[in-house]
């Protein structure tokens, strides 16, 4: 079901006719796209031509290689308080500066992202904490010119399944920590980027937080990352805490279902 491009095997489409993808580069879609509404959204991240000095994102699927970057990250952030709070804590910039452009490119430029090894790679502060991501710059196709708008779970699979859940095992391995929480962490972002990002797209991101289960059938982690009651303030809940409470100099979490008890 993945729509796996060669690398490097893509020559420049044609203009496209009928029903038939386009095919250009990352840069010039990027460049195109954070326009307007999205302008300043990629910032944090870097289309190069050349070898990244980051680490591999999927290296970070190996928890032998991810758990000293959080080690040092606990460390320098919060040596007083509890680990896993903080590794909860790394994941939400992780995958707060990752996923905003990289679902706006998905969603609004609709470009099929391949996520492999090489791809796209992490840049770190001196604390090891997320401060970018360097993308490898390659021909991808845009699906515009398709009269019917691709399906968010088909067009997302390879983001999804390829880096999402092997980083969040990872994550889970290295910290102790219930992957229910960086899943929330990741269904958070998912939902603020489809509800006050996403301008007039045809690919709606809402059915990766809607539904229940995913289209093979098995439970989707990310589904309802908000309560469905609402607070006495009118701020919705987040259904599972991301323990940012736990973290005695960082102010408690305006959404926090502990908070709302």
């Amino acid at each position: 079901m993945m729509n796996a491009l060669q690398n490097g095997s893509e020559k420049n489409a044609s203009p496209a006719i009928g029903n038939s993808p386009t095919t250009r580069s990352l840069s010039e879609i990027k460049t195109d796209l954070f326009q307007g509404p999205y302008q300043g959204l990629g910032d944090r991240h870097q289309i190069l031509t050349t070898h990244s000095g980051g680490i591999d994102c999927f290296a970070l699927h190996d928890p032998d290689c991810l758990a000293p970057l959080l080690d040092h990250y606990c460390q320098a952030k919060y040596p007083q308080d509890d680990r896993r709070a903080a590794i909860s804590m790394w994941s939400q910039w992780y995958f707060g500066i990752l996923l905003s452009p990289v679902l706006v490119l998905a969603a609004a430029g609709e470009a099929v992202l391949t996520f492999q090894p090489n791809f796209i790679s992490l840049t770190t502060d001196d604390n090891q904490c997320p401060a970018g991501f360097d993308i490898h710059d390659r021909q991808v196709h845009e699906l515009k010119e398709k009269s019917i708008p691709p399906d968010p779970w088909a067009h997302l699979e390879c983001l999804i399944d390829g880096h999402l859940e092997p980083m969040v095992a990872s994550l889970a391995a290295s910290s102790k920590v219930s992957p229910k929480v960086f899943w929330s962490n990741i269904g958070v972002v998912v939902a603020y980027v489809e509800k006050h990002v996403l301008k007039n797209t045809r690919v709606s991101l809402a059915p990766l937080i809607n539904d229940v289960k995913r289209p093979d059938g098995n439970r989707n982690p990310m589904v309802n990352p908000y309560s469905t009651k609402q607070s006495d303030d009118g701020n919705p809940s987040r259904r599972v805490c991301c323990l940012r409470y736990l973290l005695t100099s960082v102010d408690i979490c305006p959404t926090c279902p502990l908070a709302k008890l």
